[in-house]
């Protein structure tokens, strides 16, 4: 009689890969804290006492901007998948150089805000939590910029292919999470002021 022996490779063991199982915990984490941040807005708006203020065009082309670069880090994700290392490097460079236009975009929006004398540490609660909400959003998005430079990083050394997918589909999946985060947080400043 043949007993089966328990295996001894722990990484075959787990049902979920433990690295995206912290992304799509690190997402719910930002989902709620943003979900916290525009709650609080609503709260706030509904006392009184708020300035709606018109939001500065460039953050409509930080919004453009997002979405090519969605656009872009899913050509990289379909062309790892092909082999295509070429076209994957081209593709996770757009992104990167979309990422810094985000980046640019947002800081030209709250340079308008300043020029306006609407600044963060006023008395104006609209103005605060305008900056607050889009300030945190950005880091998120620093964070996704370090994530697709380590996934070009890993392309050029070779280590992102079809048979090695797990770098560029986490990254593609936190970078649609926040352009879709970015979209949302847009649209809902734009009709609560």
């Amino acid at each position: 009689m043949m007993t089966a022996t328990p295996s001894t490779n722990t990484k075959n063991n787990y049902v979920v890969d433990p690295k995206r199982f912290n992304l799509w915990l690190a997402i719910i984490g930002s989902t709620m804290f943003f979900a916290a941040l525009t709650s609080a807005y609503i709260v706030k708006r509904a006392e009184g006492n708020w300035n709606a203020f018109i939001i500065p065009e460039q953050f409509i082309y930080s919004t453009v901007v997002v979405i090519l670069s969605s656009v872009t880090m899913q050509w990289a994700y379909f062309a790892a998948k092909r082999d295509e290392l070429f076209q994957t490097k081209v593709a996770l460079i757009s992104t990167l150089i979309l990422g810094i236009a985000f980046g640019l975009s947002q800081y030209m929006g709250w340079k308008v805000l300043v020029d306006n004398n609407m600044h963060f540490a006023s008395d104006d609660v609209a103005v605060s939590f305008f900056y607050t909400i889009t300030a945190f959003h950005f880091l998120h998005v620093f964070g996704g910029w370090i994530a697709a430079s380590r996934a070009l990083w890993k392309t050029m050394k070779l280590e992102v292919h079809k048979k090695s997918m797990r770098t560029i589909s986490m990254c593609t999946t936190y970078w649609h999470f926040m352009g879709v985060l970015w979209i949302y947080l847009y649209l809902f400043l734009f009709l609560n002021r």
